[in-house]
């Protein structure tokens, strides 16, 4: 694999290189000198390199997005990862417009994460534009469908999305970069395939994920545009997070007061979405999202429920959400209230602060034992300070924790 990097500092360059080198194996890396060559000539030869990194500033005059803009239907124009030290959304955004494999911050690169990207971009070179524009002309068409008139309001007739790429997939539902038509918006849109669906129950849950949160206006939860059915599919129109998610941040490794402030933040979110009786039930770290400000936010409430809901979507005993992060009355299939989504937290922090789970285990079962059964662990003594609040938040009985997101809030900012 040859990969090539173009960025006018020599050190960020030397430490790509060394990430690269760290991570993959049987590659060359070319660095290509932009204080001495500047902007590569018409004729150069792109088809001699696997992957591009093209920094956005080159310099003060010169930017990476319009040589991609030139550059990309030249023959053989590698998949392109866009580096960038801004963190807004702008440059995310016209990077995917523009055909960029991915992008990426600066100050989040690792090597591990790098490796990834390269991956993924090799797997997102192999997808033909022919087939990629068709999936994409496809989704629009369906998604201009009429809407069903008995779900959804008639002010919500005419939607008009601009699907942009496909970012995600899932077995019944796929996730696109789209802009919204009438003000040029960006936004996610998640879709959900009705005809690949056989219970019902399903299309029920993906409309209560909108409905849920849709008119709660709070910076710590991710924030619904629109959302309704058309005779074959079902959509949710959200905003965009430039930063990614919690996950890949907490694999690189997280200090003590970042893991505080996090944590309450997470708080905030949890007490917006318990002020209006719904629990999450689903909290973990990919479901946790940065904008570009760095601000974080809730997101994904596929299987968050309405305390108090008459005809609530899931049944007495049915075990949904993710294992590492399940309280004990989740994970044993009790009903559960806002306490739940605190014990996740408690994970959540644990982790944030030591990088391992608190608890592991091979298979499913064996791990909502431990939630139930094993000990809470200790922390490393160089983080005992914040033993106590993972005590009040692991405990075994929902009547033993901290009782509502707000306490967790108070205690949380008394270490800032």
């Amino acid at each position: 694999m040859k990969i090539l990097i173009i960025d006018d500092s020599s050190d960020f360059r030397a430490l790509l290189r060394l990430y690269l080198n760290k991570e993959l194996k049987d590659i060359e890396i070319v660095e290509y000198d932009f204080d001495r060559l500047g902007k590569p000539p018409e004729n150069y030869d792109w088809s001699l390199y696997d992957i591009l990194f093209l920094d956005y500033k080159l310099g003060p005059d010169e930017d990476g997005l319009k040589w991609l803009k030139e550059f990309r239907n030249k023959p053989g124009f590698p998949p392109t990862i866009i580096l960038t030290a801004e963190g807004d959304e702008y440059v995310a955004v016209k990077s995917i417009k523009l055909g960029a494999a991915d992008y990426i911050n600066k100050v989040d690169i690792k090597p591990k994460r790098i490796a990834e990207m390269v991956a993924e971009a090799m797997e997102f070179s192999k997808r033909s534009d022919t087939s990629l524009n068709r999936e994409i002309d496809d989704a629009t068409r369906i998604i201009k469908k009429v809407h069903k008139k008995d779900t959804v309001p008639d002010n919500k007739l005419d939607i008009g999305y601009k699907f942009v790429r496909m970012i995600g997939e899932g077995a019944m539902s796929k996730v696109y970069l789209a802009e919204r038509a009438k003000d040029k918006m960006t936004v996610v849109l998640k879709v959900l395939d009705l005809t690949r669906v056989s219970e019902p129950k399903l299309i029920k849950r993906f409309i209560q994920e909108a409905n849920l949160i849709a008119e709660l206006n709070s910076p710590f939860v991710v924030k619904i545009y629109d959302h309704g059915l058309t005779e074959e599919y079902g959509y949710i129109a959200m905003e965009f997070f430039s930063r990614g998610d919690l996950k890949q941040r907490a694999e690189l490794g997280l200090n003590h007061e970042i893991a505080v402030i996090y944590a309450t933040h997470i708080a905030y979110g949890l007490e917006q979405i318990h002020s209006i009786n719904v629990v999450h039930r689903d909290l973990k770290p990919a479901n946790l999202m940065f904008r570009g400000d760095d601000s974080l936010a809730l997101a994904d409430f596929g299987i968050s429920k309405k305390i108090g809901e008459v005809n609530d979507i899931t049944t007495m005993g049915q075990i949904l959400g993710t294992p590492h992060y399940m309280s004990p009355e989740q994970g044993e299939g009790h009903e559960v209230d806002m306490r739940t989504d605190l014990y996740s937290l408690g994970v959540l922090f644990y982790e944030m602060l030591t990088g391992d789970k608190p608890y592991t285990a091979a298979t499913p079962a064996a791990l909502i034992y431990q939630h139930v059964h094993a000990p809470i662990p200790r922390l490393p003594s160089a983080l005992k300070q914040y033993q106590d609040i993972v005590d009040l938040l692991l405990a075994k009985r929902p009547e033993e924790r901290l009782q509502t997101a707000r306490d967790v809030i108070n205690v949380l900012e008394a270490f800032q």
